[in-house]
């Protein structure tokens, strides 16, 4: 199959992308594209894109996210964790968690 680069008009090669940022924070490995050589843009077939999708499917659907705001207790802040999270990843108290902070916005929380 040849597909040609609407910007360059230059045919697109096969690739596979080792690591692609559908959405953010989703992403995906070995994500098979067509890359102009010239501009290096990517360029998805429509059984591609479906491909894509079933994956992002996979992934939101053991991701899911909720706000919370912040609360006290003694001196420290603390974020109630949903019920609904504490069933799929199976939390219980006196569990030991690490909090690791990634920048001024982000941090993980691993449950060990």
């Amino acid at each position: 199959m040849k597909l040609i680069c609407k910007k360059c008009k230059e045919e697109a090669k096969k690739v596979i992308i080792s690591r692609y940022e559908y959405q953010k924070s989703i992403v995906l490995e070995d994500v098979e594209a067509y890359e102009c050589p010239k501009c290096h843009e990517f360029i998805f077939t429509e059984k591609q894109i479906e491909n894509i999708e079933k994956k992002v499917e996979v992934i939101k659907f053991h991701k899911f996210s909720f706000e919370r705001k912040l609360t006290i207790s003694g001196r420290s802040l603390v974020i109630n964790i949903p019920e609904d999270v504490v069933r799929h990843m199976n939390l219980a108290k006196g569990k030991t968690t690490k909090l690791t902070p990634l920048d001024d916005k982000h941090f993980i929380v691993e449950v060990e």
